[in-house]
């Protein structure tokens, strides 16, 4: 069992019975505005449920010949109600192309600070992490706010490239180990708990 607890939310993985209250959370991923039908939802459960089964079933620290993804429920700690999902692929020590996504009722509660710190010490503190990938807004968008902005855009400091899609301009970026740790000594929300169950 993995389960990540912070103050209001815990992440956990991915299970069947998540797929039709989540899939919400793809609201605004697509241009064309598409959300997940059945069959979309029965196959991002058999391959997350795949991907998470290769994941190791005890704690330990990424290795270079790693290679994989992990399927992340988030959870209100308050009511154990799902709220979004978080996915990662990692190449040995380095994490790329994670993707965060909350239910768009659940969207501007305050609880992307609160996520990004999480999933980050899970990352970097727990997974031992090099480099944490991350494809970030450019232009406006609901991810924007002043607070989620200031988050991203002091950790995230190594842009690779930039590129645009129907959504607007995003660019690629990368945090480091280093980053991090300098980032949350600074950070006033760096008193938020921090509870790992990996067993």
């Amino acid at each position: 069992m993995l389960k990540i607890e912070s103050d209001n939310l815990y992440f956990r993985m991915i299970e069947e019975s998540d797929m039709s209250i989540i899939a919400p959370a793809m609201t605004g991923v697509f241009a064309t505005g598409k959300l997940p039908n059945e069959t979309d939802k029965k196959y991002f459960y058999y391959k997350a449920n795949k991907q998470n089964s290769a994941f190791p079933t005890t704690q330990r620290v990424l290795a270079e010949d790693d290679k994989g993804h992990l399927n992340l429920t988030i959870c209100l700690k308050a009511d154990d109600s799902p709220i979004g999902y978080y996915i990662i692929k990692y190449i040995g020590t380095r994490i790329e192309n994670p993707m965060t996504a909350l239910i768009p009722e659940q969207r501007g509660q305050g609880f992307y600070s609160e996520i990004i710190i999480t999933k980050m010490r899970f990352n970097f503190d727990t997974l031992g992490a090099s480099e944490v990938m991350g494809i970030l807004p450019i232009s406006d968008s609901w991810l924007r706010n002043a607070a989620v902005k200031h988050t991203v855009d002091s950790l995230y400091t190594h842009d690779e490239k930039t590129f645009t899609i129907d959504q607007g301009d995003y660019r690629q970026t990368t945090a480091t180990k280093t980053d991090w740790d300098a980032w949350i000594s600074a950070s006033p929300k760096n008193s938020l708990s921090y509870n790992l169950t990996w067993n």
